[in-house]
């Protein structure tokens, strides 16, 4: 009876192991090339990009994806130092974005970021 319940035991954890791999990446953890096609894509939509804006801020948008999906794999630092390296990523990237903007982009993409945390709220409670 024991070897039935370990046997029992083990096949589930197998099973349980072997979905846990199976299972696609997470809307968030796309590659990096997916992930800043998504964010140009969603700033051209609300500020109306030119070419050359879309193909600047795709490149740095793929390098910043990267280096974060880079940050990430380290397992050798904290998750704490890992969110200040991340969150100093975030902020010389918003430097890049604002000075590649017209002032009237510009405008439109900092009223966009004070509505990012509402939004973010919205996603969580839905």
């Amino acid at each position: 009876m024991k070897k039935l319940i370990l046997s029992a035991a083990l096949i589930c954890a197998a099973v349980t192991f072997s979905q846990a791999q199976d299972r696609p990446q997470r809307e968030g953890m796309r590659n990096p090339e997916d992930m800043a096609k998504r964010q140009t894509e969603r700033l051209d939509k609300e500020l109306k990009l030119t070419t050359v804006q879309k193909d600047s801020l795709n490149k740095w948008f793929l390098a910043g994806a990267k280096k974060q999906q880079e940050l990430f794999k380290d397992e050798k630092e904290s998750r704490e130092v890992k969110m200040e390296k991340l969150k100093a990523m975030r902020e010389d990237q918003q430097k890049k974005i604002k000075a590649i903007l017209t002032p009237e982009q510009r405008t439109k993409y900092e009223e966009m970021a004070k509505n990012r945390p509402e939004q973010r709220q919205r996603r969580v409670q839905n």
